[in-house]
């Protein structure tokens, strides 16, 4: 449905500016055929902006000669009034001069009616009006909220990758290239996950965002875990071990409250990407299709970026052996389906690699 015909059945309000009691309440007459017509008399001029700007109506319908004040003045401050700007300002008038409605058309005046016309003829052009007014309205306030939107989303991704340069600084493995590749890697996989089961575009389209930031916030909650564990070369001893894993617990725990559409994803992926498919992960020792989907999703991502790049402790695993291990686990660490998904689309995560490259720890 258009915005023009969205809007058909809205009630609106029309401002007769009119010194003639009479000619208000011919317009009232003529106007109750619709229901959704609200309207409202002013019969002086000097009130008449004042009122304009209180009411906001769809549709102003102007006399020209007033004993107060001109007509064509009022239309040229209603222009002038930003808040009035998808108001359409009509002539109303028994002048028949082609010089007078030139002007009016001049001073923004959308359309010249003559009193007064036949009935059905009239209660059509203001409806017209009124509809063309309300869609106008609607785009702004559309556009209005596009804008305020992407301020919201700026400020929300500025936010986000000052959390991840917070765990860059504290974790040596949180780098800006392997989370961007966990983001990227992860695109893939949904997306040939959403083209398997048939998932509608524009579903798509807003999960994948969510997705990617989700991804990149994966190992947030490191931000809380001691240097001492988090920076240990060697391997892990089961107090340091069960001491790291809680972060997947704290980094959940950052995004509880639900206060936008990102809270649910983001905790969801930071709590469950260890989980796997076999029930043997933590924190929750979830099985299957109980892990989230994006988490399943992340899990994948992860453990093959991790696979294959250079750490102080081990040098980046090959491709075949990294193919082995993913077919092997398909089924127990892994969601078996991203893990096909994955294996078929191995020349694509590889160019991710190429795309986001580490960088030389070693180059100081």
């Amino acid at each position: 449905m258009s915005i023009l015909n969205s809007t058909v059945d809205d009630p609106y309000d029309v401002l007769v500016v009119d010194d003639q009691p009479m000619i208000i309440e011919a317009v009232r007459r003529l106007l109750r055929s619709d229901s959704n017509a609200r309207v409202h008399g002013c019969g002086l001029a000097l009130e008449a902006l004042a009122r304009a700007k209180d009411l906001l109506p769809a549709v102003i319908l102007q006399d020209l000669t007033m004993t107060d004040g001109y007509g064509l003045d009022l239309v040229t401050a209603y222009r002038a009034e930003p808040v009035l700007a998808e108001t359409s300002v009509v002539v109303l008038s028994g002048i028949e001069d082609p010089q007078v409605k030139a002007e009016a058309f001049a001073r923004g005046a959308v359309d010249y009616i003559e009193k007064l016309p036949p009935p059905v003829e009239f209660v059509a052009r203001v409806k017209n009006h009124a509809r063309v007014s309300r869609a106008q309205k609607q785009r702004v306030q559309a556009a209005v909220a596009q804008a305020e939107a992407k301020k919201e989303k700026e400020f929300a991704d500025t936010l986000i990758f000052r959390m991840v340069e917070m765990a860059r600084s504290r974790d040596p493995t949180e780098t800006a290239g392997h989370v961007q590749r966990v983001a990227s890697i992860s695109k893939i996989l949904f997306e040939a996950w959403v083209k398997a089961h048939l998932l509608p575009d524009t579903e798509y389209k807003s999960q994948q965002r969510l997705l990617r930031i989700a991804a990149i916030l994966h190992d947030v909650g490191k931000v809380a875990i001691a240097d001492a564990i988090l920076k240990k070369a060697g391997k892990l001893d089961e107090v340091e071990r069960a001491e790291m894993e809680k972060h997947a617990k704290i980094g959940a725990g950052y995004f509880s409250g639900s206060r936008s559409e990102l809270d649910d994803p983001a905790a969801e992926v930071a709590l469950c990407h260890h989980e796997k498919w076999d029930g043997s992960g933590y924190p929750q020792k979830l099985r299957g299709a109980e892990i989230p989907l994006f988490a399943r999703i992340v899990a994948v991502a992860d453990v093959y970026d991790a696979l294959g790049s250079r750490r102080a402790y081990k040098e980046p695993w090959p491709r075949e052996r990294i193919e082995k291990l993913f077919a092997e686990e398909a089924g127990k660490h892994f969601d078996p389906e991203l893990s096909a998904i994955l294996l078929a689309n191995m020349d694509e995560a590889e160019r991710v690699r190429d795309e986001f490259p580490e960088l030389d720890l070693d180059a100081k």
